[in-house]
């Protein structure tokens, strides 16, 4: 009897075997069949072609700011970036207090920005965008720094930016911008 049920567990573990291998087969081919061919995503920025004869003339007939060319390229790059948004807030980066440095090289524009919250989902579409116009517009080799100090906060929103978002009024402005509990040497808590 002892050697019978040796034979019938020696049995069920050959049919277990079997049957795991048997399984594993049938899971790669169907993993085989299933798969497809990651995309091959180039996310890198490519500048629009360059406009046809008849784009260009309309290009140059159009009116110019003549406050432009008196501007330093610092202000130009910030004028750029003006048109660069973060995308869960309706302002632009230079409005909402973001960039903090620009400095234009001979061969590189560099910013130094921070965002709103680290880990922002945000931080490589904003600077991808960056990047792009800042190439659109000619300036050489855009190179974006995210830092953290000093922290953003709502004090860094400029006066146009904080009518554009409806907290031009100091009440609004008080509620938005927390205080420091250490008071300045005055008596009254510090501003954000």
């Amino acid at each position: 009897m002892g050697s019978t049920i040796l034979y019938l567990l020696a049995a069920a573990a050959v049919f277990v075997v079997v049957g795991l291998v048997a399984a594993n087969r049938k899971q790669a081919r169907a993993t085989h069949a299933d798969a497809r061919p990651e995309p091959d995503l180039d996310l890198a920025y490519r500048p629009p072609p360059p406009p046809h004869a008849s784009e260009l003339k309309a290009l140059l007939e159009k009116p110019r700011d003549p406050a432009l060319a008196r501007l330093s390229s610092r202000e130009l790059v910030m004028e750029v970036l003006k048109e660069c948004y973060d995308p869960e807030i309706p302002l632009n980066i230079v409005d909402l207090g973001l960039v903090y440095d620009v400095d234009v090289g001979k061969d590189e524009t560099r910013v130094t920005m921070s965002l709103t919250a680290p880990g922002c989902p945000s931080s490589e579409t904003i600077k991808l965008d960056i990047c792009g116009k800042l190439e659109e517009a000619g300036f050489p080799a855009p190179k974006v720094e995210i830092v953290w100090e000093p922290q953003w906060t709502a004090h860094r929103i400029s006066p146009e930016g904080r009518k554009k978002l409806g907290i031009d009024s100091a009440e609004a402005a008080a509620k938005l911008i927390p205080t420091h509990p250490d008071p300045e040497p005055g008596g009254k808590p510090a501003a954000g």
